[in-house]
């Protein structure tokens, strides 16, 4: 029978995941939600420097609906709401963060397999945790970065900005499962120390040499 992450687990892991996306504290969303409709359009324009055509826009919304809302002449529908929040999840996380995570991973990146004189990779999506995998209980250090192919964790940028929190764990989830060849409801994660991404650096090879120490 699957098992799921211990409540505690799930929140470390959505505490960490959710302030590497965003820099925020989980349910920076539903705080916005709480704002009146008016302070959130403003957030939202803020974000996109002031242009409230560019802000209705990246909500799916014409410009005179959006200014419609924003003067109080007319409320949105629920759908509409679905709308606004995917747009402040999707402007909550930052373009340059989008890139990092993007290039955290790199497995395959340079089509053949490494020389014995090429220095492995550094950087890339890192995590600790502590995980049980069947009766495999201990703290692991993963390393997403080497492992994963290129842009996999783009996945999880999506997941949150088309759904939310939960989603991004999920996914999140079914990565780790994949680094660990395992399936993702089998994982039990207790704790998690750390985790980040920073893009894979390939450090140039080092110069090779004969058997008398020359360069060549």
């Amino acid at each position: 029978m699957p098992r799921r992450s211990e409540p505690q687990g799930e929140e470390k892991l959505r505490d960490k995941l959710i302030r590497k996306l965003t820099g925020r504290a989980p349910g920076a969303v539903q705080r916005e939600q709480k704002k009146s409709l008016p302070d959130r359009l403003k957030w939202l324009e803020k974000k996109h420097k002031g242009d409230d055509k560019a802000a209705a826009s990246a909500a799916g919304l014409s410009l005179t609906t959006w200014r419609r809302w924003r003067s109080g002449k007319q409320k949105p529908s629920a759908k509409s709401v679905e709308k606004l929040d995917k747009a402040t999840r999707d402007a909550l996380v930052p373009k340059g963060r989008r890139k990092r995570i993007n290039e955290s991973t790199g497995k395959g990146q340079r089509g053949k397999a490494p020389t014995l004189t090429q220095a492995p990779p550094i950087g890339g999506a890192q995590m600790s945790a502590h995980i049980t995998i069947s009766s495999d209980s201990r703290p692991r250090d993963l390393n997403l970065g080497g492992n994963l192919h290129q842009g996999r964790l783009d996945a999880v940028v999506a997941a949150y900005v088309e759904k939310g929190e939960e989603a991004a764990i999920a996914e999140l989830k079914k990565a780790i499962g994949e680094y660990l060849h395992v399936d993702a409801d089998h994982i039990i994660i207790h704790d998690v120390t750390g985790l980040d991404w920073e893009p894979m650096r390939y450090p140039k090879a080092s110069p090779s040499t004969d058997d008398e120490g020359e360069i060549f």
